[in-house]
């Protein structure tokens, strides 16, 4: 939560809660997690864990044709341009002004979205419908050495890279493809990472599946307690990052690119598994979940950063014999009133 009162905030559309304590702020969180799970049956509702402000890694600016980088107006399309977000890392909002500047320096202006993200070795820049011109490319050239960004792309295009832009994942690094998911936070993928293991205790598998895996996250734990990992997602070049890297060192990682909405993993496949580890995007797996309660796989533990989604899946599931015995909220969007939760789910 914010301690400190954010200039934007009222106009800005992207935090909802400001100026309480942290108690309220994490009783109303709670209040509204649980009327959007009435009628999921659980067996135990965790506290919710909060953190600090100021860690997260990667924003999605929106600019306009006027130049202004920042967040939607509440309920418009209009651009609040901000010099400073309190929710980020200070290496992002130290860009904002600079790259104010070298938008206005385009030949043609557009409006589009400009994804920021800090990894493990730097920061890198996603452009997305912005127009770059031949003019344009110098100045992004010199942009990118005075600020030190690792690399910048737009669309398809790589317009500049210094060195390979890395995540680490369990001592082990990953290449970081431009449109790939990662977690908002280090900070708060971390403490998932960690309850999803105390879910896991100490036991040891035959074969855990990470379904929706996207670079590994959870596969490169996995690894550790079970013989046999398999891996699997919707993003081509994310599982063809995982696939090289597992492959390099050996690891006991099997990746596949599948379209989990359209084709999901079948019912006779996941019985193979001892425990599924699932992290949807924020629609759900609804697809997916249809297949895991026909089943005979023991644990599945669901992350989820939608729980109105999940509460869908988790009746699904809950139909097709499992139980919910825990759910563990875990602030990964502070300011609002989204929380993301990691659950488990056992058959008897």
């Amino acid at each position: 939560m914010i301690e400190n009162k954010c200039i934007y905030f009222g106009v800005c559309g992207g935090c909802q809660i400001q100026g309480i304590d942290r108690v309220e702020y994490e009783m109303q969180k709670m209040n509204h997690l649980k009327s959007l799970l009435d009628g999921v049956s659980f067996e135990k509702l965790e506290p919710i864990i909060t953190f600090e402000s100021g860690i997260r890694r990667k924003a999605t600016f929106k600019i306009d044709y006027g130049c202004n980088i920042g967040f939607f107006k509440a309920k418009s399309n209009d651009v609040v341009s901000v010099q400073k977000c309190p929710l980020l890392l200070p290496e992002i909002n130290a860009l904002l002004l600079p790259l104010k500047k070298l938008f206005k320096s385009f030949v043609k202006r557009s409006d589009g979205n400009i994804v920021v993200a800090k990894v493990d070795n730097g920061l890198t820049l996603h452009f997305e419908n912005i127009n770059i011109m031949l003019l344009d490319r110098q100045k992004i050239k010199e942009f990118a050495e005075k600020y030190n960004v690792l690399r910048i792309t737009s669309g398809a295009e790589e317009l500049y890279k210094k060195e390979e832009p890395i995540v680490i994942f369990n001592s082990v690094k990953i290449p970081y493809p431009a449109k790939t998911f990662l977690q908002p936070a280090k900070e708060t993928e971390q403490k998932i990472v960690d309850i999803v293991l105390s879910y896991l205790g100490k036991n040891h598998f035959k074969k855990a599946g990470d379904i929706f895996c996207g670079l590994g996250l959870f596969s490169f734990y996995l690894k550790d307690v079970a013989d046999e990992v398999l891996a699997i997602d919707c993003d081509d070049e994310a599982v063809h990052q995982l696939k090289r890297i597992a492959n390099s060192y050996h690891f006991n990682i099997e990746s596949k690119a599948m379209d989990l909405f359209k084709h999901p993993l079948r019912a006779d496949k996941i019985s193979e598994m001892d425990v599924i580890v699932l992290d949807p995007p924020r629609d759900g797996a609804r697809a997916q979940c249809l297949e895991i309660a026909k089943s005979s796989v023991k644990t599945v533990v669901y992350v989820s950063c939608n729980p109105l989604a999940f509460k869908t899946d988790a009746k699904i599931l809950c139909d097709g014999g499992y139980k919910l015995k825990k759910i563990t909220p875990v602030d990964q969007f502070p300011n609002t009133k989204h929380l993301e939760l990691v659950c488990l789910f056992e058959r008897d």
